[in-house]
């Protein structure tokens, strides 16, 4: 975000915080993130200006109340981060900060739903999604090359419910995706047939898409943003219902993508498509982000 807002020639600073102090601390970015080529904020003076605009994600909402003169606005990364939150705090808080923030932004279908069901109104409600790292996607291995692997995410792709899937699919090596670097994932993607996810999907997230980009079937179950045929655009077939898993049924429709992958791999087409033009569109989101605040809250 900070970085296309700099591409847009408008000023726009990280804030880096050491809970629970709110003032800005003064340390470098993270070599990962050094090639976005921002700055960041070293007073609060900087920040707690009336023409100044915080965005805060949902997983830092209590930070909302810091902040007396700033315009706040919440990016909706995750809903699942909040609600885990609220949990931790040990009371509902969503309604004084409905009275804190100006606007909402989203990054799923999946929060959008869950704002307006919260009393948020669509108005106040923007989105802004994200896109995944240029290097995905840039070859896809003809079926010759492919392997009856399977990928998860150990992580967020909830290794217990696939474990029974696993122990039904012995004809398939299934491998975690933990501890690789970028181009090892990559590599993986590029000769595996298939990635699984049987997560919680609390926003919409980032793997699948990169899998996906570099030509593996995808199979997600109906969790999250999954639910949402906008945040993860694939036929119903690939995803699972959730309770229970049919594991027989949906051991059949791996072994059937692995045999015949180059049907399978044509479905997920169009997703591909809308997974590349997300760096663009996030460009035009940014903007328009920008403009809706401009306009209508008067800040620049």
């Amino acid at each position: 975000m900070c970085h296309e807002l700099l591409l847009q020639n408008r000023p726009a600073w990280m804030y880096y915080i050491e809970a629970p102090n709110k003032e800005p601390i003064d340390i470098p970015s993270h070599e990962r993130y050094r090639k976005y080529g921002t700055s960041h904020t070293l007073n609060m003076e900087e920040v707690e200006q009336t023409d100044s605009v915080i965005i805060v994600p949902e997983g830092c909402a209590t930070w909302i109340f810091a902040y007396q003169k700033c315009k706040k606005v919440l990016w909706w990364m995750s809903v699942d981060n909040f609600i885990i939150n609220e949990e931790l705090v040990g009371f509902d808080f969503f309604d004084s900060l409905k009275q804190e923030v100006s606007l909402h932004l989203v990054q799923s279908q999946y929060a959008y739903q869950y704002l307006l069901q919260r009393g948020i109104s669509s108005k106040d409600i923007l989105y802004v999604s994200d896109y995944i790292g240029e290097n995905y996607g840039r070859f896809q291995l003809p079926e010759a090359y492919r392997k009856d692997i399977a990928l998860y995410n150990p992580q967020k792709g909830n290794r217990q419910a696939i474990q029974p899937l696993i122990d039904q699919t012995n004809w398939l090596k299934w491998i975690p995706l933990r501890n690789y670097t970028e181009e090892e994932m990559i590599a993986l993607m590029e000769i595996s047939k298939l990635y699984i996810d049987f997560g919680t999907h609390p926003g919409k997230d980032r793997i699948p898409r990169e899998a996906a980009s570099c030509g593996c079937c995808i199979v997600t179950n109906r969790k999250g943003s999954a639910n949402f045929y906008e945040d993860i655009p694939i036929p119903d077939c690939y995803k699972i219902n959730n309770n229970p898993i049919d594991y027989t049924q949906t051991a059949q429709l791996l072994l059937d993508i692995c045999m015949h992958w180059g049907e399978h791999n044509r479905q997920f087409d169009y997703y591909r498509q809308s997974i590349a033009s997300e760096r663009e569109k996030f460009s035009k989101d940014v903007n328009k982000f920008v403009n809706t605040i401009e306009t209508e809250y008067g800040t620049k």
